[in-house]
């Protein structure tokens, strides 16, 4: 972002490099003084007397030399280069360190690579970490608590992290994963501007509900020319929905599904009514065919697109290189008004099996202050003080800006439950949710068939 200090100029203005760092090995300086003292005996003599002195806390050597290694999910090429970019530049501040930074590529499962990596002891030193994986991570022992590090750094503290940051990296009160950023999902519905101002339509805005996109939609439609809606079909837009309509997964001690609530089915049921009845919304076989719903957007097939914060650099290549006319306002409310999101956490853990933590505490530390990861994507930043950062004239412009408030506010942002369970439940539910979005069953149906299934998978130990 234009906006953006180099880390150099930000760390300087903090008082830059490791100086003012004291980590889980200091120790007081010690020193030996020699004093001559009087002492009284039959006569006054002078004798020699040594005295031991504590002066000023100050910090052990600040960081471990050698190779650090960094394990990455699910970047971008664009992302993995910038942030190679950014590590050439860190590693000059610190003589005799490297960084090894490898990508799981596409297609592979990033959480099966880290488990084979873990039974190895080959453990990267710092890895990503996603939301509702930190804590059972954490229970199992593969991530290190960072609380010491807070404490003894002068640069962050736990207090500086929003509560969206702190709740999702935490596991007992203590912080293991440190949050680089966050956003909600699905954040944005994304609209063709020449397809609204061709209709005589006002664009939407950030107070919409379903039942405003639903209208608009019918408006908008004309196939087989132009469809009003699309969206991807996964959990993140599933669980938005049946969150923000009152409805949950799980109940609260994650022992029983309860799809089955209205609150949940009814929910699935208005956004497939969309596809089905409405004839609105390109379905999900259609979309894919196009290379997916994000693509179908962008080709002029669809008027409004409901999708995330990664969209968004696609999108501006599209405008820059096609005149692509686009833009964006939050996500819409349930009809009652209510809209609860799914949050993508992005943060980093570090490795148990590290033998480098100094360093790796200061290569996380320094990558979340500089804010690097805000030139790819717009993303929440984790710390108080970093807030304003997310008050661009870019994030203004895309409906964002109120998230640096909302980001502050409890119950808005979520995360599904179930720990490492929830992969194989997700996919369980979405085998079902499918056949809803074809017409094969209805939402209460499908949720009547799949909650026997997850409750067993949610009793397995």
């Amino acid at each position: 972002m234009s906006e953006q200090m180099s880390r150099r100029d930000l760390l300087k203005l903090m008082g830059a490099g490791s100086a003012g760092l004291a980590l889980s090995a200091c120790a007081p300086q010690v020193v030996t003084e020699v004093r001559e003292v009087e002492v009284p005996v039959e006569q006054t003599v002078v004798v020699r007397e040594t005295m031991i002195v504590e002066t000023t806390m100050e910090p052990a050597p600040g960081y471990e030399e050698g190779e650090l290694t960094i394990l990455l999910c699910c970047s971008s090429p664009e992302d993995v280069d910038h942030r190679a970019q950014w590590n050439e530049e860190w590693v000059v501040d610190f003589p005799g360190v490297t960084v090894k930074q490898d990508t799981v590529p596409a297609g592979q499962s990033y959480f099966e690579k880290l488990q084979t990596l873990i039974a190895a002891g080959t453990m990267p030193d710092l890895y990503d970490m996603w939301e509702g994986y930190i804590q059972p991570y954490a229970a199992n022992g593969a991530l290190v608590n960072l609380d010491p590090f807070f404490e003894a750094d002068d640069k962050v503290k736990k207090d500086d992290l929003v509560p969206a940051a702190f709740d999702g990296g935490a596991w007992q009160n203590s912080v293991y994963a440190f949050c680089q950023g966050f956003m909600p999902g699905p954040i944005s519905l994304y609209y063709n501007v020449d397809h609204f101002d061709a209709a005589g339509l006002d664009y939407p805005t950030s107070d919409w509900t379903w039942d405003d996109m639903r209208a608009t939609a019918q408006e908008l439609t004309d196939v087989p020319n132009r469809w009003g809606l699309v969206y991807s079909l996964w959990f993140v837009p599933w669980l938005y929905w049946i969150w923000s309509n009152g409805g949950d997964l799980f109940n609260e001690d994650e022992t029983q599904c309860t799809l089955t609530d209205p609150k949940a089915y009814e929910a699935l049921q208005y956004w497939a009514d969309m596809v089905l009845i409405d004839e609105t919304t390109l379905p999900s076989t259609e979309a894919q065919a196009l290379q997916g719903p994000e693509n179908a957007f962008q080709t002029g097939m669809v008027s409004m697109y409901l999708g995330n914060c990664w969209d968004v650099p696609a999108f501006e290549a599209a405008r820059d290189e096609t005149g692509f006319n686009w833009g964006a306002v939050l996500s819409p409310k349930a009809p009652d008004g209510n809209r609860v999101w799914y949050e993508h956490f992005w943060c980093w853990g570090m490795s148990t099996q590290t033998t480098r933590p100094n360093v790796a505490w200061l290569y996380m530390r320094d990558f979340i202050l500089d804010q690097v990861n805000q030139a790819a994507q717009p993303m929440v930043p984790s710390l108080k003080q970093l807030l304003h950062i997310f008050a661009t004239e870019k994030n203004r412009e895309l409906g964002l800006e109120p998230l640096i408030t909302l980001a502050t506010e409890p119950g808005l942002l979520r995360v599904p439950g179930a720990g490492e369970k929830f992969d194989k439940i997700s996919g369980i539910a979405q085998a079902e949710i499918d056949l809803v979005f074809i017409g094969e069953e209805t939402a209460e149906q499908a949720a009547t068939n799949v909650c026997p299934k997850i409750d067993e998978e949610l009793a397995r130990g």
